[in-house]
């Protein structure tokens, strides 16, 4: 023990005298090197901790105020004046911006990303633009974060879409292993394009059907599944060196507002959410979660009542912007010392709620937006605003300046900044990213990377065999499915015209696999434009309406959000019904697909058979159409595999991740969710 106390002691003289020259810390490590060597294991590992904090420590101590609150900001760069940001080099005025303020990252989205080779080198150039801001007390590289989730919400067009997270719960007793999977497929993904954060996973519990914007993004209902399963998830992603971002504190799951158009409330007590919501957290930080995103939330019966802007209204602050918590329950109760990001403060919730004095819009009002958040205890603002020409990059110039003022006057500790930048720096030397190279030398075999890993081959079957275990079969009436072979006429309904493109390729794919009649006639066709008013929403020709009649089949996706599902009127199901009584009433079958929400398997208890898809988006994308690098686009593998199953190219064997409860009629003749449930979670048909 002395002689560890003895080695400890010289190893924090090395620190001391150190000064604060250069990042490298060249002359503190030799002194540890050459002491520890007469010293044994255990003080080699406390040296260690030294050296990694001391680090940190020092850069932060060399750093000016701007340089700190900077470091806290990740803007968005969508576009510059109007055009998509996609080449750097193509905007010198946005170079000049970015390099204004060393950001502690920039998140890029849909408009920045056109290929793999394209987003290779746009993060490069980004990454290597930083590097050479000038008069900086330390290069500090950026975040790059993505929302690359799977499912419904990805941003890599020639990346692998993977099936969502609903889908993977589905996969019952294989779900563990296929998040890890899914983790380590975008990760791999991420990595090769040179991203360090996904903004993933979700691990909100979607206990409220009527959910707008979770829903199936989430893994279950069951927080000890959402638990597991978010833990896989990014043991996937960390893999790859690829930062998981657990979202979104502290739960969006029972919800029935879109905190990106309004302010959600849950009305939860701390312990029904400690028994729920914060389950998943929990679960995550004693696995070791290094990042979490808040969310937009209000909890009245746990946080604070607050005066608002106007300095009359009386409410509750967002999570994002409560001390309580952020503070008290996250970092206290919790136990969580790792980096809190905001979700966008663009978003409606924040940005139009009048919670702070100041016009909406104004620097004053993102300012005192801003004190909040950092006083709550997060230590990134995502997204104050998009950094989209000479106007926004002013607004930025004097969102710091205004950020600077309130530390200069104690509104905000100088120790609550320095907290959060040390938490960021660590958190990137831990990663490798202070220590990353951007010379131009080594874009090509990052792009030679970027184009073997990327929507390989090997990423889309392990998709499809995912995608395949999660169809999960409700109903099956006088065992419809598998559809005979020998059926002549079938009939193909997308919801949206875009639907046709996906539907037409799997069909194509069953015909070479003998899964359909060569010689059947088939008829594909949409039945709902949104774009339309009224009932010109219904879109069903003549031919088709003609087809429906003499069918064997009618085979129809359901694409239901939370609130349609409940609409009796809805034109989105008008059509269906119509089609579904018309083919039986020449004695044909109809089969449901559901490729959303599977809650909508309720409405539809005159279909002969229902499967579920968990996933819509992506079926306007064609797998044969090949994008950069001969990669295939990010198409939706779940509903090929739904279709393939009705056709009895795949066994069913997908369990329902959530409880799916009846839908009922009131007096008024609205509808309702009622208490019992129709399915159970765990509950799916093989046959």
């Amino acid at each position: 023990m002395k002689k560890i106390m003895a080695v400890l002691c010289m190893v924090i003289a090395a620190v001391l005298f150190a000064g604060c020259g250069p990042i490298s810390d060249k002359k503190v490590s030799d002194n540890v090197k050459n002491t520890a060597s007469a010293g044994s294991e255990s003080a080699g590992n406390i040296e260690a901790e030294i050296l990694k904090n001391d680090r940190a420590e020092k850069i932060v101590s060399q750093m000016t105020t701007d340089e700190k609150i900077s470091q806290m900001i990740i803007p968005a760069i969508r576009t510059w004046n109007g055009e998509n940001v996609t080449d750097l080099d193509a905007f010198p005025e946005l170079k000049n911006a970015l390099q204004a303020h060393q950001y502690g990252g920039i998140i890029l989205f849909g408009k920045n990303i056109t290929g793999t080779a394209q987003t290779a080198k746009l993060v490069h150039e980004l990454q290597l633009n930083n590097f050479l801001i000038p008069d900086v007390s330390a290069h500090i590289p950026y975040f790059m974060p993505l929302d690359q989730e799977g499912g419904l919400v990805i941003r890599l067009v020639s990346g692998t879409r993977m099936t969502g997270n609903m889908a993977i719960g589905a996969t019952g007793a294989k779900s563990e292993e296929n998040a890890e999977k899914t983790g380590q497929i975008i990760g791999e993904e991420l990595s090769a394009l040179g991203f360090n954060v996904d903004y993933a996973p979700v691990v909100d519990v979607n206990n409220n059907p009527s959910n707008p914007v979770i829903g199936i993004r989430s893994f279950s209902d069951d927080p000890e599944t959402v638990a597991r399963l978010g833990a896989a998830y990014s043991g996937g992603l960390k893999a790859f060196d690829i930062i998981p971002t657990l979202k979104h504190f502290p739960g969006h799951g029972d919800t029935d507002v879109d905190s990106h158009i309004g302010m959600p409330s849950v009305e939860k007590t701390y312990e029904e959410i400690k028994g729920t919501e914060l389950v998943p957290f929990r679960y995550a930080i004693d696995k070791g979660a290094e990042m979490i995103m808040t969310a937009h939330i209000t909890y009245p019966l746990i946080d604070d009542k607050v005066i608002y802007g106007d300095g009359v209204t009386e409410g509750y602050y967002p999570a994002t912007m409560s001390k309580k918590m952020i503070t008290e329950i996250l970092r206290g109760d919790l136990g969580f010392d790792g980096v809190v990001v905001t979700d966008a403060l663009e978003m409606d919730a924040i940005r139009t709620a009048g919670l702070v004095p100041g016009e909406e819009d104004s620097t004053e009002y993102r300012v005192n937006i801003a004190e909040k958040v950092i006083n709550s205890g997060v230590d990134i603002l995502l997204l104050p605003l998009d950094l989209n020409g000479d106007y926004a990059a002013n607004l930025y110039d004097e969102y710091i300046d205004g950020l600077i003022a309130l530390v200069e006057d104690g509104t905000i500790p100088e120790e609550r900044i320095d907290e959060s930048v040390t938490r960021i720096i660590r958190l990137k030397e831990k990663y490798g990213i202070l220590d990353e190279n951007f010379g131009e030398e080594d874009l090509e075999a990052k792009l030679q990377k970027a184009a073997e890993a990327v929507g390989s081959d090997a990423h889309h079957e392990t998709e499809a065999d995912i995608a395949r275990q999660a169809v999960t079969m409700v109903r099956n009436e006088d065992k419809t499915v598998p559809l005979s072979k020998e059926m002549t006429n079938l009939v193909f309904l997308g919801v949206n015209e875009s639907d046709c493109v996906g539907i037409g390729y799997a069909v194509e794919k069953m015909k070479e696999d003998g899964l359909i009649n060569q010689d059947a006639l088939i008829t594909i066709d949409y039945y709902y434009d949104s774009s339309a008013e009224g009932a010109n929403q219904i879109h069903v020709t003549w031919e088709t309406n003609n087809a429906i009649g003499g069918a064997d089949a009618v085979i129809a996706l359901v694409n239901s959000t939370g609130q349609s599902i409940l609409t009796k009127s809805s034109y989105r199901y008008t059509a269906l019904f119509e089609a579904m009584e018309r083919v039986h009433a020449n004695g044909g079958k109809f089969v449901i697909i559901s490729d959303n929400l599977p809650y909508d398997a309720a409405r539809f208890q005159d279909a002969d058979a229902i499967l579920i898809a968990y996933m819509d988006s992506g079926l306007g994308l064609d797998p044969t159409d090949l994008m950069d690098s001969s990669a295939r686009p990010a198409f939706n593998a779940n509903v090929i595999a739904a279709l393939e199953t009705a056709f009895g190219g795949n066994s069913p064997a997908g369990v329902l991740p959530v409880n799916i409860p009846v839908i009922e009629e009131n007096a008024d003749g609205s509808l309702s969710y009622g208490s019992e449930y129709l399915y159970k979670r765990g509950f799916g048909l093989t046959e």
